[in-house]
């Protein structure tokens, strides 16, 4: 069996199950499943398993399921390789989002210099609606995007951290504080 070339039968979208969002994706006998809990501290998935597949009233498709299977003596490392991990991470960050309702439509407008509280709750409110929406890399795209070098990024999200306003993965009640009142003024424009 060459698993490293075969394509996935079935798209694996990410669906709600009870308190977890769960993505499957078949590849030939094996049925690949993550799961991410929607309450994590973080964005990702917690659990991936790699089951045997092989069933439903179609003889002949079990036998060739349980071929290729015993082919390969197992879990082949070639399926290993090619469950697409950064994908799953952007695709469940990008699930969550609109399961807590956290994607914004456009980014924030953070300042190319952050001086007040305001200012670095926009700068982790953007980066919040970057993993949100799937950005693999948020901290490097942000400080391209800002025109300043990753260390000052880094600094820039050790000061929020320090002022409160992010936890390291989420902003905090006090940014979203800050942030309902930025929106507020906002509408009043």
């Amino acid at each position: 069996m060459n698993t490293q070339k075969q394509q996935p039968e079935s798209a694996g979208d990410w669906e709600r199950d009870g308190v977890e969002l769960v993505w499957r994706r078949v590849y030939g006998p094996w049925l690949v499943t993550a799961r991410c809990p929607v309450a994590a501290p973080f964005n990702g998935p917690s659990d991936l398993s790699i089951k045997l597949n092989v069933g439903g009233p179609d003889t002949a498709e079990i036998l060739r399921l349980m071929d290729e299977a015993l082919e390969t003596d197992g879990i082949p490392a070639s399926l290993l390789r090619q469950i697409p991990m950064a994908q799953i991470k952007a695709d469940a960050r990008a699930a969550l989002a609109v399961q807590e309702d956290r994607a914004m439509n456009g980014p924030y407008p953070v300042p190319a210099r952050c001086q007040t509280e305001e200012d670095y709750a926009l700068l982790v409110a953007e980066l919040a609606r970057m993993r949100a929406t799937g950005t693999t890399a948020p901290q490097g795209e942000l400080a391209n995007r800002l025109g300043i070098g990753k260390a000052t990024m880094s600094e820039r999200i050790k000061r929020s951290k320090e002022l409160g306003l992010w936890d390291g993965q989420r902003i905090t009640e006090k940014a979203s504080a800050i942030l309902n009142q930025w929106h507020r003024d906002q509408e009043g424009e």
